[in-house]
């Protein structure tokens, strides 16, 4: 591809992000319109949240290899319009219980976007340029949180709920077509191997293993963290739930910002150092800023820093992991998004009991051991072995 198709692609690729996201994030400000519509607790309607992101945890393990294998357009185009298709469905479904099977499916389609969104464009930009490429599909998927959930309760608010879940359905079969028509068909960069074959490829890795056991303890952190995050500012400061989230902003321009700077930081210096430094130093803050007695506006303040400085591990963190088994690439991705879904769960459970018991003080004690033993791991075990083979050549 040259320069110009590499931006068309990329714009659709982020385009298709947002979308992804923005479906995962359109429940949460329409749960207590729901939960009334039907006679149930709020935290009964949390289940089409959950719904949502329990599929990838094992969808992603099977789709993987076979992108691997034959190639990346048949998920990235049929995964949104399941999920479009789906999430049309709950918008019009007559019961709860429907609502939740249609969540279910739509996070069917949803869980294979993301591993083969990263592959293309790892398939398609030379390493030295890839940080800057996933930081800016990674800022577009950012934007669902700092747009797309305002909106969506604006919208909710003026029409319905399932006025609001019906555009963002709409939205996805728009970017599937869009796919359709504009992403190149490109065969399997691994069409021999067999799945079991794929992941022994992966297994064999210790550097491999590495980054992904480091990764999944980079998201324990995050989600951790962030399931929690408004909570945090409504019992700290007593705010309602509408300026708690609105303070809670901090989080989406943090990592918007942070996306941007770590790509292309990457890209000069090496994955590596960044994404050990930035979790650490992302851990530490929210170490502080659980356990400081910060006046709000300086709580605020911390809190958008640290966003950016994990804002930074995101691209880079992905950047490195679609170099570790490049042969299985999409397998190595869609491992890595399984133990994402993995994280998401343990975290919450975690961050539940830690916030129900002890407090947010304990919760910064937690995220701060997952965000330290993450960059051990990354400084001790994980190679780039583009930089490291350039760095041997001059030597």
């Amino acid at each position: 591809m040259n320069p110009a198709e590499r931006r068309a692609l990329l714009l659709v690729i982020g385009f298709l992000a947002f979308a992804a996201v923005y479906n995962g994030l359109v429940m949460s400000p329409v749960l207590e319109q729901m939960a009334r519509e039907f006679g149930i607790t709020t935290g009964t309607a949390g289940l089409v949240v959950a719904a949502y992101g329990a599929p990838g945890i094992a969808v992603a393990l099977l789709a993987g290899p076979y992108s691997d294998r034959i190639g990346r357009k048949p998920f990235l185009v049929i995964g949104p319009f399941v999920m479009g298709l789906s999430t049309l469905a709950a918008a019009i479904a007559p019961s709860f219980a429907l609502i939740v099977a249609a969540r279910v499916c739509s996070g069917v389609g949803a869980a294979v976007i993301f591993p083969n969104a990263n592959a293309t464009i790892a398939d398609t930009f030379p390493f030295r340029e890839r940080g800057k490429a996933i930081g800016t599909v990674i800022g577009m998927n950012t934007m669902a949180s700092v747009i797309g959930v305002p909106v969506a309760g604006i919208v909710a608010e003026a029409t319905s709920w399932r006025v609001s879940v019906a555009i963002v359905g709409a939205l996805a079969i728009i970017a599937a077509s869009v796919l359709l028509a504009r992403l190149p068909n490109a065969p399997g960069t691994n069409r021999e191997s067999r799945v079991r074959a794929l992941y022994a490829l992966i297994l064999n890795d210790r550097s491999a293993l590495a980054a992904v056991a480091s990764s999944f303890l980079g998201a324990l952190f995050w989600f951790t963290w962030a399931t929690y995050l408004v909570v945090y500012f409504q019992r700290t400061f007593g705010l309602s739930e509408g300026p708690a989230s609105t303070v809670a902003l901090t989080q989406g321009l943090g990592v918007l910002i942070g996306s941007q700077i770590g790509g292309r930081l990457g890209d000069r210096t090496g994955h590596r150092p960044v994404v050990a430094t930035s979790v650490l130093v992302a851990g530490f803050l929210l170490l502080l800023q659980t356990n400081l007695p910060l006046p709000l506006l300086a709580t605020a303040t911390l809190n958008l820093v640290l966003s950016t400085v994990i804002g930074a591990r995101f691209a880079t963190n992905n950047t490195l992991m679609t170099e570790q088994v490049p042969e299985a690439r999409g397998t190595m991705l869609a491992l890595s998004a399984s133990v994402a879904s993995v994280a998401i769960v343990v975290g919450a459970s975690i961050g539940g009991v830690l916030v129900d018991g002890p407090g947010f003080w304990l919760v910064g004690v937690f995220c701060f051991a997952a965000a330290a033993l993450s960059a051990l791991i990354v400084v001790t075990f994980v190679r780039e072995e583009p930089i490291d083979l350039e760095v041997q050549a001059l030597r």
